[in-house]
């Protein structure tokens, strides 16, 4: 059975450089919970290269994020007692808006397609939530038809769905979050400069109040860079290193967040295969940086 409402102290565990499938990517795996960690998102692309209303599924293809790869992480997942958000995303129409209704309506077919078939993929490797796009802007005001998806969806798997919204705009007007069991957010609100976190809960809790449903951070993140509370979304920044920055921002957000009674946890972007980061490194993965040890705290 699944559990449709708990609490995800997670990551983002994307496939970087390395496959799903290899063996540092599950050496890798084993060191999450040594901070923690209960819950690890992964992430399979769909490809449209031309920007046609296609995409392409990489299915069981060489790709670094094969569904065998992904099978077998699920599995060791669950075996060390984590539990795993599977996390479709399309390359370039994702944050793609505003697009035309006529267009719109072909990307939501083919998407249909796309969704289906990674519901199915969930329900096979027992996921223990599903998350049916990510911010996908200039699709979701086609309201009648994400709810047709979602049910569509429920016949295919049986367990908690999300959307992962874009913060601002999408987040704000989506009009079927009651259709859901969570409200998602990729949750890149800028922090003031006082590093409060007022303004961002309280845009969530408006839409959180209106709908009456827990709210996930399907992704939140800020890069180890100076200033990156101001530009949240900022990743591979040429500023210059400022890695108490990001533990400060870290901070700031699980302090304003983390007990408020809407709030379900937070899946930080990002944490890779190859186990990238460090000292030097002023990219948003918080890996062997002070960042961690502020999520190790919260977790």
């Amino acid at each position: 059975p699944f559990p449709m409402d708990f609490f995800h102290k997670g990551v983002s565990f994307t496939a970087e450089g390395l496959p799903y499938d290899s063996p540092r990517a599950r050496s890798m795996l084993t060191k999450l919970p040594e901070y923690a960690v209960d819950a690890v998102a992964l992430i399979p692309y769909g490809f449209s290269p031309r920007g046609e209303p296609r995409i392409r599924i990489a299915g069981r293809s060489e790709s670094w994020e094969n569904e065998d790869g992904m099978e077998l992480l699920a599995a060791e997942a669950h075996r060390l007692g984590m539990r795993v958000m599977l996390k479709p995303h399309v390359w370039r129409l994702q944050g793609r808006a505003p697009i035309p209704d006529g267009e719109a309506r072909q990307w939501l077919a083919e998407y249909r397609l796309f969704v289906i078939h990674y519901a199915q993929f969930a329900a096979r490797i027992h996921a223990d939530i599903f998350c049916i796009g990510t911010e996908l802007r200039g699709l979701t005001p086609h309201d009648a038809e994400w709810r047709e998806m979602i049910a569509a969806v429920r016949k295919e798997y049986r367990g908690p769905i999300v959307y992962a919204a874009n913060h601002g705009e999408e987040f704000e007007t989506i009009r079927f979050w009651d259709a859901l069991d969570y409200i998602g957010i990729d949750n890149y609100y800028p922090l003031d400069d006082r590093y409060s976190a007022a303004t961002l809960v309280g845009k969530i809790e408006a839409v959180q109040a209106r709908f009456q449903k827990p709210v996930l951070f399907t992704e939140a993140g800020f890069g180890a860079h100076q200033n990156s509370h101001r530009e949240p979304w900022e990743d591979e920044s040429t500023k210059p290193l400022d890695l108490a920055e990001q533990a400060r921002s870290y901070e700031a957000l699980l302090r304003a967040v983390y007990t408020k009674p809407w709030f379900r946890g937070v899946y930080w972007w990002k944490i890779g295969t190859n186990g990238y980061g460090g000292a030097e490194n002023n990219s948003m993965s918080p890996w062997r940086k002070p960042a961690m040890d502020v999520v190790k705290r919260f977790y």
